[in-house]
């Protein structure tokens, strides 16, 4: 699959052709974890990252639907700030608050995307959508994504 932003196109290839005209560095996609309910969770897209604050790599869940980034439990590996809050609708509808985190530099392999803006949920209860992975990246950071599924990598270009 490539989803390429810049001109706007999806482009879906179960034949392989077009992974010989990807070039890039691959990105390893993680290992999909099991949920308990015995699903897993291998057709999401989920790279291990390293952010500048983080006091661990984490697994961010690469989302084309997206409009920002979003760390879920962020008190667990960052120091949150309590300032810097916004208030707006999730997608069920409910009024939520969340916490501006500070820019984050973000390495995905050999990838480094500076000064990446991160939003957090407010509060210290537990976040139930951080099942097998510790947030959020959306996919519209980069100019195109190549996945192989099958081969179990990502090229990231970024914009």
């Amino acid at each position: 699959m490539l989803i390429d932003n810049i001109h706007s196109l999806l482009c879906l290839d179960d034949s392989g052709a077009m992974r010989a005209e990807v070039h890039g560095p691959r990105t390893a996609l993680a290992t999909p974890a099991k949920l308990g309910d015995g699903f897993g969770l291998s057709k999401l897209i989920i790279v291990e990252a390293r952010l500048t604050d983080a006091t661990r790599p984490l697994r961010l869940l690469l989302d084309s639907g997206a409009n920002g980034a979003i760390l879920y439990n962020a008190s667990e590996y960052l120091n949150v700030p309590r300032t810097g809050h916004l208030q707006g609708a999730s997608a069920d509808g409910g009024q939520r608050v969340f916490l501006v985190l500070p820019p984050q530099d973000v390495k995905i392999g050999s990838l480094e995307l500076s000064g990446v803006p991160f939003f957090s949920l407010n509060g210290t209860q537990k976040d139930a959508r951080a099942k097998g992975f510790d947030g959020v990246l959306t996919l519209g950071l980069f100019k195109r994504v190549f996945i192989a599924h099958a081969d179990h990598f990502a090229v990231l270009e970024p914009r």
